[in-house]
């Protein structure tokens, strides 16, 4: 092989690596950024859940009557939490996913000579 091919293999190599880091690394700051989100909706979520509570329930009403109240109330969030665990689950597969292919084409462009 001569060194100008070498050469040419070894930039066009480089090149997909960068894209590869790129798409992966805006993957993962899609992921984070959808953590953050998630976070603060689970917070106001909540805050929303606890107000609903309150006026649901007065302060003299039986124990047993807060519980069915507050279980009535959190079955939403722990629904959206759910929701949210398999979205989150699927943005890591799907990063999975796109470093294999990467990682392939870039093993394919080495083998080629």
């Amino acid at each position: 092989m001569n060194t100008d091919r070498m050469f040419e293999r070894q930039q066009a190599v480089n090149l997909l690596a960068w894209q590869c880091a790129l798409r992966i690394g805006g993957l993962m700051n899609i992921a984070a950024i959808g953590s953050v989100r998630r976070s603060l909706d689970t917070y106001l979520l909540c805050l929303q859940q606890g107000t609903r509570s309150v006026q649901n329930v007065q302060a003299t009403d039986p124990p047993g009557k807060w519980i069915v109240v507050s279980v009535d109330n959190f079955g939403e969030y722990v629904e959206k939490s759910w929701q949210d665990f398999r979205n989150q689950l699927q943005i890591l597969l799907l990063t999975q996913d796109e470093a294999l292919i990467w990682m392939n084409k870039i093993e394919r462009t080495l083998a080629d000579s």
